[in-house]
């Protein structure tokens, strides 16, 4: 019973379309002899095509003239376009407009009448193979059409002849051609190439390149638009046959955007390792031009000449921002992260930022409440915002406006921000002006150091460069958009930190009794020493002075009384001076330290020195004085 319903579902079944009903029983009983099923007889066109809709049949033999409205081949056109259904026509003559008309619609086969039995197998059995050859090829076509839109990179097919096939999507995007347009079009007038270093156009690259090879190219859309590509070829060989060719076009503006900025750091890494590591020699001599400089606006008895005086300190001074910015891109800056409201900081900012724009120039905030907070160095943060707006105060004209926002963004794994972003959580600050704007190849250079354009806003010396140090060392990530005549945007993006936990409860302060304070002073650099030693001694300190750190522990351990103060440089010839700090605090708990770098150390920020005690190269007489008196009213190290 089984085998024989497996035999029943496995037969073909087959439509007759016959008004002579003799002929039609005939055909009938000669198919179920030879093992086929017969689903049903029509006597119209009409008939045949509302069963075929709601039985699917495996072919349909259709006399060809048939009464009614809707003869053989207008029934069969309508079931090959409704139903894909294969048709053989049964006939018995036929003129020649007939035979065309047939023709058109593709049937697989023509039986003749009287119907005989070899006749109608051998038509029934080459129809039914060839029904089912084509519906391979076109599952085939299917399978091969949805693989070509998945893929990411654009396919150009071409002939033997040089003549395109096909194309899929993504190559449709990158010509401008669609599939149909540039089906048959030699491949050449599809794939529109030039050489990208002489901008020369370039024959098809069918010959030009070799197996497993690939070139970059520039293409040329039908649109009008460009893009950099790298153009892979294989041969379509059957045999020996040579079919055509098969072309790969991989747009690579992505990754040139990456090589670039790699490059862009590469470039600004050589410019920062050697600002870095000039600048401890370089902030040692400021110091010596800035002290001198400072004593002498004060005891020039002309004053002309203190004046002059002025100006040197306010020279070096100038030079040790410049200084203390080459040490921000270098990496080798004191940083002192914390927890930071975003909100808050740019709150911070406003005042400053404001009086920064110069009159007729407005600032505008748009932040969010939900914007939350970032872990970051507080005033390296405020850096970034002032180094903006004054940027922004060069591109604007008077009436200008410039706009900080502030969100959260999450990025997200696959997507297009996530090519360049880690994915996360992040908080979103964008810094927009209403200035010139700059051109496309000036903001391709805006973050390097030094360069500078007569373009208002493009940036100069370091102040875009820093800003893009700062973020990155933040883990952020910062970019600018801009337009000639729209303006320019900076859009950061900081990872969102969770908020600190608010501890209350009072900060007692160290008592000092009235008897003077001693400094311990550490510095190689004995201009550098004087200097400083020239200040404390005018606080009226006792000073205790070495010029390394093993001498330094030679003094501490010679001295009876109390060291309120060390005061060393960072870099030193052997010990340094962190180290000296963790060696003598043990044995002098009544000691505090001021550490003194002109170079930056990563060292400091890992063993949580805080701004309090760092002061960097070159400063003021009267701000080592300063932070010496805010350290003496401090806990000790020991006590902390």
């Amino acid at each position: 019973m089984l085998a024989a319903q497996a035999v029943q579902t496995a037969r073909k079944q087959i439509l007759v379309v016959e008004d002579e009903g003799l002929i039609a029983d005939d055909i009938q009983r000669r198919l179920e002899k030879l093992g086929y099923g017969v689903a049903a007889i029509a006597s119209s066109g009409e008939e045949a095509l509302r069963f075929a809709r709601g039985t699917p049949v495996d072919l349909v033999l259709m006399d060809i003239r048939l009464q009614g409205a809707m003869d053989g081949i207008a029934a069969a056109r309508r079931l090959r376009e409704e139903l894909q259904t294969p048709v053989v026509y049964l006939t018995a003559h036929a003129d020649t407009d007939t035979v065309r008309r047939a023709t058109e619609t593709e049937p697989l086969g023509y039986i003749l009448k009287p119907v005989g039995d070899l006749n109608l197998r051998s038509t029934v059995q080459i129809a039914l193979y060839r029904n089912e050859m084509e519906q391979r090829l076109r599952r085939s076509e299917a399978w091969l059409s949805s693989t070509l839109r998945s893929v990411g990179e654009g396919i150009v097919a071409s002939n033997a002849s040089g003549e395109v096939v096909l194309i899929n999507a993504v190559a449709e995007q990158l010509t401008g051609w669609t599939r149909e347009e540039a089906a048959g079009r030699p491949l050449e007038e599809v794939l529109r190439l030039s050489d990208e270093a002489t901008g020369s156009a370039v024959g098809s690259p069918v010959f030009a390149l070799g197996p497993d090879e690939r070139r970059g190219y520039w293409l040329a859309s039908k649109t009008g638009n460009g893009t950099p590509v790298e153009i892979g070829c294989t041969e379509n060989v059957s045999g020996d046959e040579r079919l055509g060719s098969i072309l790969v076009v991989r747009d690579i503006r992505a990754r040139r955007e990456t090589e670039s900025r790699m490059i862009q750091a590469q470039r600004m890494e050589a410019i920062a390792n050697m600002a870095g590591g000039l600048a401890h020699d370089f902030n040692n001599v400021l110091m010596v031009i800035l002290g001198y400089a400072e004593e002498l606006s004060t005891s020039l008895p002309d004053a002309r000449d203190r004046e002059r005086a002025t100006e040197i300190q306010k020279a070096a001074t100038m030079a040790g921002a410049i200084s203390r910015q080459l040490l921000t891109l270098s990496r080798r800056d004191s940083t002192s992260t914390e927890v930071l409201d975003i909100n808050g900081v740019i709150g911070e900012m406003e005042p400053l930022i404001v009086r920064s724009l110069g009159s007729g120039r407005k600032l505008k905030l748009d932040l969010e409440v939900t914007a939350g907070a970032v872990r970051a160095d507080r005033n390296r943060l405020k850096q970034v915002f002032l180094n903006l707006a004054l940027n922004a105060r060069d591109a604007m004209p008077r009436g200008g406006e410039l706009r900080i926002e502030s969100g959260l963004e999450a990025i997200k794994a696959g997507s297009p921000e996530g090519r360049d972003c880690r994915p996360g959580q992040y908080v979103r600050i964008r810094v927009t002006d209403s200035g010139q704007g700059m051109d496309a190849a000036t903001l391709k250079r805006i973050f390097e150091p030094f360069f500078t354009t007569k373009q208002p806003g493009s940036g100069t010396g370091l102040g875009l460069a820093v800003v893009h140090a700062i973020v990155t060392q933040s883990d952020g990530y910062v970019k600018a958009a801009s337009e000639l005549g729209k303006g320019t945007s900076f859009e950061i993006l900081l990872p969102r930190a969770a908020r600190p936990r608010t501890t209350g409860g009072p900060v007692h302060a160290a008592s000092i009794d009235d008897s003077p304070a001693t400094v311990l002073l550490v510095d190689d650099e004995e201009s550098v020493r004087r200097v400083m030693r020239s200040c404390l001694k005018r606080e009226g300190y006792e000073l205790l002075e070495a010029r390394d750190a093993e001498e330094a522990e030679r003094i501490a351990a010679a001295s009876a009384g109390p060291i309120h103060v060390l005061v060393t440089d960072v870099a030193m010839p052997g010990m340094s001076g962190l180290r000296l700090a963790e060696r003598l605090t043990p044995l002098r708990p009544e000691m505090r330290t001021l550490f003194v770098t002109g170079g930056g150390s990563e060292e400091l920020g890992r063993a949580g020195v805080t701004p309090a005690e760092l002061l960097t190269k070159p400063f003021l007489a009267g701000e080592l004085a300063k932070r010496v008196r805010a350290l003496l009213h401090r806990p000790p190290a020991a006590a902390q």
